[in-house]
């Protein structure tokens, strides 16, 4: 994708999963920090920060697993090439108790699997949420289906992203899990053909 297709999408990405979690009234949201070329890119943490009162960011455990930490701010460099929170650590349970979370993928399918990077990180993760599981996704990456493997974990929605700036980014519910009713009225369901 050129550069300034992805700004684009980046930008109504942002702007579509922040007014997300004002319209859920979310209070703790967990999310990631985007590598160069992820959906979301170098901006996402900073409008999300301001967009929500707390916000973690995971901590990359050797066992593979997530870690997570309140983001204050600031961010470190940390194994793999990621970038980390540097405050106190929360736990792996601390996603138990938040309102949203947003999974990073390459490409998901209607039915809510999820392709990820390979190391099986948040295949680990989400078991413990119980919050609704989104994931941000550039134009084309929205797929009818994927292989999946019986451990892979699925996502309950996704927004895409707009290249053209005369669309908007809006959220996809998938098959992936049950959403409390109250969600339905944020975004379409992968059975509204979305």
């Amino acid at each position: 994708m050129p550069p300034a297709q992805r700004t684009l999408s980046d930008n109504s990405l942002i702007s579509a999963f922040s007014a997300i979690v004002r319209a859920a009234s979310a209070r703790t949201v967990a999310a990631y920090v985007p590598l160069p070329a992820e959906p979301g890119g170098a901006a996402l943490v900073g409008a999300l920060a301001a967009a929500v009162p707390r916000l973690l960011l995971p901590v990359l455990l050797p066992s593979r697993d997530l870690d997570w930490s309140v983001y204050d701010g600031t961010l470190a460099p940390g194994p793999l090439g990621l970038s980390e929170p540097t405050g106190p650590r929360l736990g792996v349970d601390a996603v138990r108790s938040i309102d949203l979370m947003l999974v990073p993928a390459l490409a998901v399918a209607l039915d809510g699997t999820r392709l990820g990077q390979g190391g099986g990180s948040y295949d680990r993760v989400l078991p413990r949420v119980t919050a609704p599981t989104i994931t941000l996704l550039h134009p084309g990456e929205l797929l009818a289906s994927l292989p999946a493997e019986p451990h892979d974990q699925r996502v309950c929605g996704v927004v895409v992203g707009s290249t053209t700036g005369y669309e908007t980014a809006h959220l996809h519910w998938t098959k992936g899990c049950a959403i409390p009713h109250y969600w339905h009225s944020i975004g379409l369901s992968a059975n509204d053909g979305g």
